[in-house]
């Protein structure tokens, strides 16, 4: 019970104070210069935020466009690499006499 009524009281003493302090932005002249001050302030500083994050937007943008190019450029490659080989085979073909060895050994009988 005793932590129940401090909450509330430390809930009621929080909204008093930002009641006050909005009533003496909106209704004294001072106030109201303060409130000026701070929106200019504020507009200034999201400007400037928003300039600093479209540098790095760009950026990377740019270079999301660089790696698609090099993953283009990389699939061409292997695609002719691939056609070469299939054009020219190279490869030896395999005895079928050591692919029987292989498959067919006789227990206890070492190659």
């Amino acid at each position: 019970m005793n932590e129940k009524n401090s909450s509330n009281l430390s809930s009621l003493l929080i909204g008093i104070a930002v009641g006050a302090a909005l009533t003496y932005l909106f209704t004294t002249k001072n106030g109201q210069k303060i409130k000026d001050l701070l929106l200019e302030e504020s507009e200034d500083l999201l400007e400037k935020l928003g300039k600093a994050l479209e540098e790095p937007k760009e950026k990377l943008i740019e270079e999301k466009e660089k790696v698609h190019q090099k993953i283009e450029e990389a699939k061409e490659v292997v695609q002719e690499r691939i056609e070469e080989k299939l054009e020219s085979p190279q490869l030896r073909p395999v005895p079928k006499k050591s692919i029987r060895r292989f498959f067919f050994r006789r227990p206890g009988a070492e190659s």
